[in-house]
């Protein structure tokens, strides 16, 4: 091998979900739950922002959890 790895379809698909994931769960995508200024929302009886960003931790969890077991695998394994 060339130590060259190639990028196959499910790395790219991963790598965007991730940055989809970031930018969602604390960034500008949270505004979209919580807009400056509004009465804040509930949930389940649990604050709506909260909620939006633990769904966007368990989002990048599972892509990091995936990418172990399928793309980080060594060689011999």
């Amino acid at each position: 091998m060339s130590g060259k790895r190639s990028r196959t379809p499910l790395a790219i698909i991963l790598t965007v979900i991730f940055m989809v994931a970031l930018v969602m769960g604390p960034g500008p995508g949270s505004l979209l739950i919580a807009p400056p200024g509004s009465d804040p929302r509930f949930w389940f009886g649990i604050p709506a922002l909260y909620l939006w960003a633990v769904l966007w931790f368990f989002v990048e969890a599972a892509v990091i959890i995936i990418a172990a077991r399928t793309l980080w695998r060594k060689e011999g394994e």
